[in-house]
């Protein structure tokens, strides 16, 4: 660090955003999302010196409301973080996490915006502070989130062409026979050369779950996330029983106890990891190491339509946690307009690496106000 700067933290500004997708992604349980509400969290110095993190508002999966998140990190979070330097970041986040039970939403924006602070003040990566890059490029997953087969299939060709080898399907969105139709489709164009999931979102019951999964059993999916309720460990545990596709927990797998759980049952054989389940960078980073303990696969995802921001955390965990054969699924690139400088770009299947101090990338605070919630409710 350079010494005649004073790296306490001054200021704290949560700011609530909306930020508009391209077109809508459909979810199963009758989930639509034009626009993704996040929290931004911006940290300044006395020194001058910046750091932004993101989380979006993700009721059914963390339980957080957008409002909620602001009112803490304005009262709560904002006491534990002014005043403090950033030398002394890592138990400052510890304060944080563990001061308040639940909010890893919240959590979340404000441990992004603390690993890009303390990265630009030591003037090193986000990856090095968490031990360094160990590959060379990643796997990037697309959604395909349409309500019509023909639709899902057009993007498909147009992801494919950009050199996009993975794909995971949004179902629970059409009927049954049309989601079994849409995932043999898929592999009878594509063959071997794509890896294949789905994605449920708590949104199927059990019966429509096994359905679907025997309809498909020939398909070879690298994984079918999140078929039933969250809590139905039994419901998932007959799933795993018929072999048709491993399983990966995605709502059900919003802590560490509950990932071993699921596990010691035989109920999975992979996680989905967001930072606004595990509050933010190094929960994550956690996870990720525990699953691998474990001989779980883990697919690394953004929240639809977070920004170059909030994706860029997930790129420098992408290129850090121990494995990612179940791809990476940044979300950036569905939003109408960014809030950085320059987005994340998406190249041959793969993220470029974000070079630069901290999470490497720059805001464009313009943006930031255009976008901007003036009131909350």
């Amino acid at each position: 660090m350079t010494s005649n700067l004073d790296y306490t933290i001054k200021r704290v500004e949560a700011i609530p955003v909306s930020l508009p997708l391209i077109k809508p992604v459909l979810m199963g349980d009758n989930q639509e999302i034009r626009s993704s509400d996040s929290l931004l969290v911006r940290l300044e110095t006395v020194g001058g010196v910046i750091g932004w993190g993101e989380a979006s508002a993700a009721p059914k999966m963390t339980g957080e409301t957008l409002l909620g998140m602001k009112q803490l990190v304005d009262t709560q979070f904002s006491q534990m973080l002014v005043g403090q330097s950033i030398v002394d970041w890592a138990m400052v986040n510890d304060q944080i996490q563990n001061g308040i039970p639940g909010n890893t939403g919240a959590k979340a924006a404000c441990n992004i915006a603390l690993y890009d602070l303390y990265g630009k003040c030591c003037n090193i990566s986000v990856s090095d502070l968490l031990g360094g890059q160990i590959r060379r490029q990643i796997p990037v997953m697309t959604l395909l989130a349409n309500p019509t087969i023909q639709e899902d299939l057009l993007d498909a060709a147009r992801y494919y062409q950009a050199g996009i080898r993975f794909f995971k399907l949004k179902i629970g969105v059409k009927s049954v026979e049309e989601e079994i139709a849409t995932l043999n489709e898929l592999r009878r164009l594509y063959g071997s050369a794509v890896f294949l999931s789905a994605d449920a979102n708590a949104g199927l019951c059990l019966v429509d779950a096994k359905l679907i999964l025997q309809g498909i059993a020939q398909s070879n999916l690298l994984f079918f996330e999140q078929a039933l309720a969250s809590d139905d460990l039994d419901g998932s545990v007959q799933l795993a029983q018929l072999q048709h596709a491993p399983l990966c927990a995605d709502e059900s797998a919003h802590d560490i106890a509950h990932i071993i759980r699921w596990h010691e049952h035989g109920a999975i054989a992979g996680v989905n990891l967001k930072t606004i389940k595990f509050g933010g960078i190094g929960g994550v980073s956690t996870a990720a190491k525990v699953a691998h303990a474990l001989c779980l696969e883990v697919n690394l995802a953004s929240k639809a339509g977070e920004s170059s921001l909030g994706t860029s955390a997930l790129i420098h965990l992408a290129y850090t946690v121990p494995s990612i054969n179940w791809g990476v699924t940044p979300s950036c690139q569905y939003l109408q307009e960014d809030i950085v400088e320059q987005k994340i770009v998406i190249e041959n299947g793969s993220v470029i690496y974000p070079t630069g101090p901290g999470l490497g990338v720059d805001i464009n605070e313009k943006m930031v106000n255009k976008y901007r919630i003036e009131h909350l409710s």
